[in-house]
């Protein structure tokens, strides 16, 4: 069920496409599928003309034979870097703990295959640190979460923390790709000033169960789930106010739970200023040939209208704009994040990286002009999981998997300070 959910939350193809090349991770996912279910001909396909003159069908089948005999089915892929210009790997791993494998593509094909020592995973370690001490049942689903409270006596205020698209966990990290550690580092931060914090795995993310239908979920199920939260935190007796923040589509489920319940006050981490199919046309534009973004145009200027998209798409368009995926599309794009934003009357703090490659400044600035009484703070040299990192691509997404890199200096102050200035 949850790589259902994962699919249908769009995963590392909303706001994460820059960070992993979208053609590429639709290779590494169509490996791991033929692989696990022995189709040989079509692992074959992936290949790039060198591997296939060293790799026939039927070595292909042979070496998979082999390396499932040792290794087991592949369990877990993710993005592991840019080793080389226009080279990118991905470390796939198996149920027998044995080896890791690593798949090097490059123009979209397979170029080669190594075998890798296996690292420890930093989820386990970050799963202790985040213990299940906030759990709330809503409807069909069952939500785990993580309170950190500050060393403080009395009344505290605290923050609701919201994630962004897909299977993006409490702390900020993906399985398929990201471990960031960004929400745990900054529950701490909060912590730290006198601040409690809850953050959570959304319906079908991490330890978070959804027992109902994935292709039946909309962006409204993740809205409400964000009220009944926001509904708890104001009746437990330990704080004085409770603030929503939200992160990249955080922001947008943030906002209309925010226009719902009226919290203390409303925080925007690197939010988008529209809806996630403009966002995604925005990402797409720079990503494909104009023949597949005139197709893809066509594609979202239908769910913008609240149509479904049932012509034939071409290559990853397909999976992009399944029809698993289509009904949550068009239950977002009701919801404009500008014109939502100016219906809000609490304090607003709008908070943007110079750096952020995925949602830029601009979007940020759109924000604020919707709402003229909000604060607004560029934060110079900060990026999408709100770390500090140049503005070059490959190393900018390279600290999206650096879970020990700190947060952005300035992050906390700004934060801290505008929290604890609310009346």
């Amino acid at each position: 069920m949850k790589r259902l959910v994962c699919v249908l939350l769009l995963g590392t193809i909303t706001f994460f496409v820059r960070a992993q090349n979208v053609g590429d991770q639709l290779v590494v996912d169509k490996f791991s599928r033929y692989y696990n279910s022995s189709h040989a001909d079509s692992l074959y396909t992936l290949f790039d003309p060198q591997m296939q003159t060293i790799l026939n069908v039927e070595k292909t089948k042979a070496m998979i034979s082999q390396i499932k005999g040792k290794l087991g089915q592949i369990v877990k892929s993710h993005y592991e870097g840019s080793p080389a210009s226009e080279i990118y790997e991905y470390r796939m791993s198996f149920e027998k703990r044995l080896v890791d494998l690593a798949l090097i593509l490059k123009g979209g094909m397979i170029a080669g295959i190594q075998q890798k020592k296996i690292e420890m995973a930093a989820d386990s370690a970050i799963r202790l640190k985040s213990p299940d001490n906030f759990v709330i049942k809503v409807p069909l689903a069952r939500l785990a979460g993580t309170l950190t409270m500050p060393k403080a006596s009395g009344k505290v205020p605290v923050v609701l923390l919201i994630s962004g698209s897909g299977p993006t966990d409490r702390n900020m990290n993906q399985e398929g790709g990201l471990t960031s550690n960004s929400f745990l580092m900054l529950a701490k931060g909060l912590a730290d000033h006198g601040i409690a914090s809850v953050r959570y795995d959304k319906r079908g993310v991490g330890k978070s169960v959804f027992s109902g239908n994935p292709e039946d979920l909309v962006f409204d199920d993740f809205i409400g789930d964000a009220v009944i939260l926001v509904d708890s935190l104001k009746k437990d007796s330990r704080f004085s106010k409770v603030i929503i923040a939200g992160h990249s589509e955080g922001v947008a489920i943030g906002l209309v739970a925010a226009l719902n319940r009226k919290p203390a006050a409303f925080i925007s981490l690197s939010g988008y200023a529209t809806d996630l199919v403009s966002l995604l046309g925005k990402q797409l534009k720079t990503d494909l040939s104009p023949a597949d973004y005139k197709v893809a145009a066509e594609a979202m200027d239908s769910l913008k209208a609240g149509k479904p998209f049932n012509k034939s798409l071409p290559g990853m368009l397909s999976t992009l704009f399944s029809p698993a995926i289509q009904p949550f599309l068009i239950s977002n794009v009701k919801y404009n994040a500008q014109l939502e934003i100016a219906k809000l009357k609490v304090p607003i703090l709008i908070i943007a990286g110079t750096h952020d490659l995925q949602i830029g400044v601009e979007d940020a600035q759109k924000l604020h002009t919707a709402a003229p009484g909000s604060k607004l703070k560029l934060i110079p040299e900060m990026n999408h999981v709100l770390k500090n990192a140049p503005a070059e691509k490959v190393a900018n997404f390279a600290t999206y998997n650096k879970p020990d890199l700190p947060l952005h200096p300035d992050l906390i102050p700004i934060l801290t300070q505008f929290i604890l200035q609310l009346r």
